[in-house]
């Protein structure tokens, strides 16, 4: 057995000697020969210019071909802002720093593609994917290889040319993605044998299309929509009238002063106002393709749209146009859980893209009358009600409503009035009587729809007459069956209302005093 003071000692010896190599590696020169571990993590720069120096970048791949170049027009608004910025930023500071980060931004180009002039395009995308033209760098040096097919660089998955304004060109051939990273991909430079591993914009090995926005509609809210309206509000104030086309039939919406009628009816705002507020902003997931052919429009569903909506708006007209639901992609993981991989072919009537859009987006492909119909049969309130009148089935109530203002417990933006009824030309001992009349007429509520047409003479007869000019509304009850009533608003039928709430509204009427 080993002395235990000497397994010690060479315990110390061992550690003394792992921490001098330790840092003899560490302070070791960089200069000279270096290890094949630290040349793979330097980047090695294949060429490199200023972004003003790229006049042109002609991108191919399997989709086409397309043309990058500088958009001088955006590029002199973009100096023209940034020394707007300046100017702002140099009276409140006289911070140097400042001042070079400004003059920095008035120098940076913007380009544009050629191919898609007159669309509105993903500017940053187009400038990720120039940066690429005019200075690329390497992440590693693979060297020459027997075959190039290996890297897929036989038959590149993209080439792009970029000519500069000192006359020179370089042409970059792009292969297959890294084992290890996605994000990068082999390269070599034409005419030249080294095959390199470089991040590449991802947009330079698709289509077109890709640089598109995805943006279908952006329709601004209103200046007039009133300041007390809420966001959902203000947007279907933008909006007058909607017609929609699927596969439950067809209705319009149609605004009438603040609210909305669907196919005459009374709208629920609140359903409406979602229906605008997806309407006015719906995004796509990407752009399917750009100026769809015949054959294409066929294989979307686009020649015959199993879905139509048509807008008219502050801001103008415009027709959206469904076609086929789109085949859900399992191995994406860009659709959420939330959306079910619900995907349409969307197109605007007119337009040049065909658009990928979630379901989720679109309430209204499945909306139907019904759906949007208020349900509660009348929503003003007792205190806008200047008289009521019920008749029918030897019923006689006619109950008339006067005001006085309160000028003590007035305000000059609220009025205060003291309320009277008269039944049948004789005031009420109990007003609360006549308010707990009109709560059985607001608390009347649509149950079903119903596609019949009245028939025969109505069963009871409710008309109500409002202050402030507030336009009479009229509604007449038909018997449909034991249990239910047709009932119309104004002449359109809206639905069945059930009898129990009929027979409330008399009882409650026949109780007046």
């Amino acid at each position: 057995m080993k002395h235990p003071k000497r397994t010690l000692i060479a315990l110390l010896i061992c550690v003394v000697g792992l921490v001098a190599v330790l840092l003899g590696l560490h302070f070791a020169p960089t200069g000279g020969s270096s290890s094949s571990s630290e040349s793979d993590l330097q980047t090695t720069s294949l060429y490199s210019h200023k972004d003003s120096n790229l006049i042109s970048m002609t991108v191919k791949n399997a989709a086409g071909t397309y043309t990058i170049v500088p958009d001088k027009e955006a590029t002199a608004k973009a100096a023209s802002e940034a020394a707007a910025s300046a100017s702002a930023a140099a009276a409140s500071t006289s911070s140097a720093g400042s001042s070079s980060a400004s003059s920095a931004a008035q120098t940076k180009t913007v380009f544009k593609i050629n191919e898609l002039s007159g669309l509105i395009t993903n500017s940053e995308t187009i400038g990720t994917a120039a940066q690429d033209g005019y200075s690329l760098s390497a992440l590693k040096t693979i060297g020459s290889a027997e075959s190039l097919a290996d890297y897929g660089l036989k038959d590149p998955a993209a080439t792009f040319t970029s000519t500069f304004s000192d006359g020179s060109k370089v042409t970059v051939l792009i292969g297959n993605e890294t084992p290890l990273d996605t994000s990068a991909r082999y390269v070599k430079l034409e005419g030249k044998e080294t095959i390199y591993a470089a991040t590449i914009a991802e947009n330079l090995t698709k289509g077109i299309s890709s640089y598109i926005s995805t943006q279908v509609t952006s329709i601004p809210t209103v200046s007039s929509a009133p300041s007390t309206a809420s966001g959902t509000a203000a947007t279907a104030a933008s909006f007058t009238k909607i017609d929609i086309r699927n596969a439950g039939g067809s209705f319009g919406l149609a605004r009438s002063g603040s609210n909305w009628l669907v196919n005459s009816r009374p709208a629920d705002s609140t359903k409406v106002e979602t229906l605008t507020s997806a309407l006015s902003s719906i995004s796509a997931s990407s752009v399917e393709a750009l100026d769809p052919t015949a054959d294409q429009l066929k294989k979307y569903g686009l020649s015959s749209p199993a879905s139509e909506l048509t807008y008219t708006s502050a801001s103008g007209t415009g027709t959206i146009l469904v076609g086929s639901l789109k085949a859900a992609d399992t191995s994406s993981t860009a659709s959420s859980e939330s959306d079910n991989g619900t995907y349409y072919y969307v197109m605007l009537k007119g337009g040049r893209m065909v658009y990928s859009v979630s379901s989720n987006g679109m309430p209204w492909l499945t909306e139907k009358t019904f759906d949007l119909q208020r349900m509660t049969l009348v929503t003003s309130a007792q205190t806008q009600i200047s008289g009521v009148s019920l008749q029918g089935s030897g019923a006689d109530y006619q109950m008339v409503v006067s005001r006085t203002k309160n000028e003590s417990s007035s305000t000059e933006d609220v009025p205060s009035y003291t309320y009277t009824t008269q039944l049948n030309g004789k005031k009420l001992s109990d007003e609360k009587t006549f308010a707990v009349f009109y709560s059985k007429v607001t608390s009347m509520k649509i149950l079903e729809d119903s596609t019949d047409a009245p028939s025969g003479s109505p069963a009871y007869t409710l008309t109500l007459n409002g202050f402030d000019g507030e336009a009479r509304q009229i509604y007449q009850f038909y018997k449909a069956s034991e249990r239910r009533y047709l009932v119309t608003a104004n002449g359109v039928a809206c639905g069945l209302v059930n009898s129990t709430d009929v027979d409330a509204l008399l009882t409650a009427a026949k109780a007046v005093k």
